[in-house]
């Protein structure tokens, strides 16, 4: 891999690094994880395919688009748990 190609790979995965980590810190403070669920499912549901949240040179990939919806799938599973830990009053 030549230089610019892994610089490039390396701030991409330290960005995405970073931001998983402040929303597991969300997560972690909301007051309210069950709405937190409840607004996560409505704002997927809103961006039909996570497109709207890409870059208009990438919305027609479907590898992306497929990253895009396995990485909802990761955030939808952890805010449930947050949710039903927060229900039964169980420490995150």
């Amino acid at each position: 891999m030549d230089r610019i190609t892994e610089e490039v790979i390396s701030s991409l995965q330290a960005q995405v690094a970073v931001q998983h980590l402040v929303l597991l810190t969300m997560i972690k403070t909301h007051p309210e994880p069950a709405v937190l669920l409840q607004e996560w499912r409505r704002v997927l549901a809103d961006s039909i395919d996570c497109k709207s949240a890409l870059p208009s040179t990438s919305r027609h990939s479907d590898l992306v688009r497929e990253r895009c919806e396995n990485f909802a799938e990761e955030w939808t599973a952890q805010l449930v748990d947050a949710a039903v830990d927060s229900s039964t009053n169980k420490p995150i």
